[in-house]
């Protein structure tokens, strides 16, 4: 009799398991998307980012919608919703009897939005492997008549939440030749980003960085300040920070570590192309403005284009040029510059 009624207990349990699994895997999958085409895709919205709707349809496929190929969206899941001028609406999302926008329903205001304008989209109360994005990426070359041997790989995770951006950074590349000894440059970064008002925001930035044609075995830093998102649109971002750096360097030839005082000065610009095949363009400045050695200036310059091969892999061409006017240890030159291809994952 126990052993009959344990294991009706236990096919009671597994069904009330079977139960609410099954009912929260069809609930996920009733928003619905409506193309300008008539097409209309049953499934769940994920989140909307630089003009792409990422959406898991009921046959569990993830796709890319291109934003200015919807006419709708309508879903009961809540989402926070940013548009071009920094405003931010939360609420669930439906179609708008006017051309071209959508309504967010707020929990006690309705919000009509030009869908032109909306930049963001963010699924309330995701999971943090749904709002971490990044991407993997690795290149080899070598030259026989030179007998010169490269290698360079990276990667970068961001985590978004409502108003916090934290990102890490990870780039490498090491030079081998015949004659030489070998060259390396290594970089690894995290960033925070607190947004405030009005396009507004607070950042700050640790890294780590070693590069041996410059001089530098070790240079730790430590700075902040205040930005703003000038431009922020589908298409394009464009922003700009302004604030203190801290670092210590150690020189490659041991000789002492040195504290420095800097003024930092950052400017970012990315452009995005949709249409397959998909591509972006990434390109930034830091400049550090000695406070305590007056006269001495180094400012770091990336230039990155990657292009779309298929489905999240991309064939990537970086150029990134490094100066200091005053190098820190002997017969090391002022500049380093280098170009780069690899293969990257984006996930």
């Amino acid at each position: 009799m126990s052993l009959l009624s344990n294991k009706n207990s236990n096919l009671s349990l597994s069904l009330l398991i079977f139960l609410l699994f099954s009912i929260q895997l069809f609930a996920q999958k009733t928003d619905i998307v409506t193309l300008l085409n008539g097409d209309k895709i049953t499934g769940e919205v994920k989140y909307l980012r630089v003009g792409i709707l990422t959406f898991k349809t009921d046959n569990m496929e993830t796709v890319s919608i291109q934003w200015n190929k919807i006419q709708s969206i309508e879903t009961q899941n809540y989402f926070e919703i940013e548009v071009a001028d920094g405003r931010v609406f939360f609420g669930s999302i439906a179609p708008s009897d006017n051309e071209g926008m959508m309504i967010v329903k707020g929990v006690t205001l309705d919000h009509n939005l030009f869908m032109k304008y909306i930049v963001r989209i963010n699924r309330i109360k995701e999971s943090f492997w749904d709002i971490l994005d990044g991407y993997v990426k690795f290149g080899f070359s070598f030259t026989k008549a030179s007998q010169i041997g490269q290698i360079s790989f990276g990667g970068n995770a961001k985590y978004r939440t409502k108003i916090n951006v934290s990102e890490l950074s990870l780039n490498s590349v090491i030079t081998t030749t015949e004659k030489e000894a070998t060259s390396s440059k290594n970089d690894l970064s995290f960033s925070y980003q607190h947004n405030l008002e009005h396009e507004w925001f607070a950042g700050g930035i640790a890294s780590l960085q070693e590069n041996s044609e410059l001089g530098i075995k070790l240079r730790t830093s430590l700075g902040g300040g205040i930005g703003n998102n000038f431009i922020q649109s589908q298409n394009q971002w464009l922003y700009t920070l302004a604030g203190l750096s801290v670092n210590r360097e150690v020189k490659t030839d041991n000789t002492e570590a040195k504290f420095n005082v800097e003024g930092l000065i950052n400017v970012q610009y990315q452009l995005f192309k949709y249409d397959h095949p998909k591509a972006n363009f990434l390109t930034y400045i830091y400049v550090f403005p000695s406070l305590n050695d007056f006269g001495r200036y180094r400012f770091n310059y990336n230039a990155q284009l990657s292009w779309e091969i298929f489905i999240d892999f991309y064939w990537d061409l970086t150029f990134y040029f490094e100066y200091d006017n005053e190098p820190q240890s002997e017969n090391s030159s002022q500049s380093d510059y280098r170009i780069d291809t690899s293969i990257k994952f984006e996930f």
